[in-house]
């Protein structure tokens, strides 16, 4: 397969399956707290099928359940009939009773009475109910049942439907009564530490999806020595490749200070531009003194020195110490999401490395991933016969790369973090509102709270645009390490 399609395959599979999980975070805590949820869907809409649904059921003031047959297909929400006074028709079927029709009057005004105000259903065709006797009532469903009564639903518990969508970007969860806490068993009218659990639970689940891929990677690729620096790549004709510094070199000191960690690298490196440093190499058994010259005038996305850093890896076949390290690894991704605002400000980070990149730049870094991480497995090359020697001996293999695990895990940890920002639409801004409530003991009006999220939310759709847009007019420049 061409690796640019096999890529824009990878890539849909990749954002719907960061989405997807974190929707289902919200999901499993919510059921798992008995938070109604009335649709959890796979793409985005329009449908295409329903895959399964739960089973629903509604209760009348004097106490009775009525099953909701397959053919009622809520579209709207039921706050229309709830608390009146309906006229119901029912079927009993093996000791359970059956809804079969709805009649809802109308308003007084007839042309006040819409489908939309009413929150109608449609039937299992997708056809709207057929309207009867418009001028005095709406009437659901297509055959009446055997017993006939005028009762009062209490409660509207319409049961989980689990639906694919034709726009294959990501899924949604929609629990009952969202933002409106008058609707029992919903998430708005559940207790504060409930609709807490539900909010953190998406981001926590990309968090906890970027362990076991990190921890994957450590069980493959070795665990980190995080008292070691090592030599990830070396710009050509940088100062480090001038001076004989290579890939997989351990920096053991610089200017006879001992280098534990990459900042304090970094730290010496910036703190002497344009003047020699003294570094103590690890080169497999031997120890070589090297002295380079990081340069200012230098590119920033190269660096003065010329060279990208990481922590030494050593093998590990346990599974549990990769699954701990695998925990370090989103914490390190975090810390370094937190940190980066002060690394601009400082000049160590410009902003075109910290720009965020819309749907564009993120399939060209996946295409460079996946590309890399193909040749890296691909059968090496024979070296031709020499004249001793009738078989060709192989060239040097290369280990196989990780990169596009790599990018998954990051982007899962960038998901997960940027949902817990406080910022209104986002699950953190959320969380803000549910914080705010139980250290003022009052809750914020939900009125005024959805026009927040509904503003926030348009800001984020008008930052997407620019996102996007900027892919197109300056392209991120985006390499990864030789």
């Amino acid at each position: 397969m061409n690796i640019s399609i096999l890529s824009a395959v990878i890539f849909v599979v990749v954002f719907a399956g960061v989405i997807i999980t974190h929707e289902f975070g919200h999901f499993i805590v919510a059921r798992l707290l008995k938070v109604e949820v009335e649709e959890f869907g796979i793409g985005l809409p329009p449908r295409i099928a329903t895959l399964w649904q739960a089973k629903g059921f509604l209760l009348l003031k004097n106490g009775k359940r009525l099953e909701i047959p397959q053919d009622f297909r809520m579209i709207l929400g039921w706050p229309a009939v709830l608390n009146r006074e309906l006229k119901i028709t029912l079927d009993e079927v093996n000791n359970q009773s059956i809804l079969r029709t709805l009649e809802i009057p109308m308003e007084s005004n007839p042309a006040k009475a819409s489908a939309k105000d009413l929150g109608l259903w449609v039937d299992e065709n997708g056809h709207m109910v057929e309207r009867q006797n418009p001028q005095k009532q709406i009437m659901l469903g297509k055959k009446p049942g055997e017993v006939k009564l005028t009762e009062t639903i209490t409660e509207v518990h319409p049961g989980t439907e689990i639906t694919l969508n034709w726009l294959p970007v990501g899924g949604f969860v929609r629990p009952k009564g969202e933002n409106d806490p008058s609707i029992p068993g919903g998430l708005a009218a559940a207790s504060p530490w409930t609709r807490l659990a539900v909010l953190f639970a998406g981001p926590t689940m990309n968090l906890l999806t970027a362990v076991i891929v990190f921890a994957y990677l450590f069980n493959q690729m070795g665990i980190p020595d995080y008292n070691k620096v090592q030599i990830g790549d070396v710009v050509a004709n940088s100062p480090a490749a001038q001076a004989g510094i290579q890939i997989n070199d351990i920096i053991s000191s610089v200017n006879g200070q001992s280098v534990s960690d990459q900042t304090l690298l970094r730290n010496v490196i910036y703190a002497n531009l344009d003047k020699p440093v003294t570094l103590v190499i690890q080169r497999g058994n031997q120890t070589v003194t090297i002295t380079a010259t990081p340069l200012s005038s230098r590119p920033q996305s190269e660096g003065a020195l010329g060279i990208s850093m990481g922590y030494a890896m050593v093998r590990s076949g346990s599974v549990i110490q990769a699954t701990g390290y695998g925990f370090l690894a989103v914490y390190d991704q975090i810390s370094a999401l937190v940190s980066l605002p002060a690394e601009m400000i400082r000049g160590q980070v410009s902003p075109g490395q910290a720009r965020v990149s819309g749907f564009i730049g993120m399939y060209e870094f996946l295409n460079q991933t996946v590309s890399r991480d193909i040749q890296s497995r691909q059968a090496p090359q024979s070296a031709p016969p020499s004249s001793s020697s009738s078989n060709p001996k192989p060239v040097n293999p290369q280990e196989p790369t990780y990169f596009t695990l790599q990018l998954i895990a990051i982007l899962t940890v960038s998901v997960g973090f940027i949902n817990l920002l406080p910022f209104p639409a986002l699950d953190g801004g959320r969380i803000f509102f549910v914080l705010l409530e139980l250290i003022i003991r009052k809750r914020v009006r939900p009125e005024i709270e959805n026009y927040v999220h509904a503003a926030g939310f348009a800001i984020l759709i008008l930052f997407m645009i620019y996102v996007n847009a900027m892919d197109f007019i300056h392209p991120a420049i985006i390499n990864l390490p030789k």
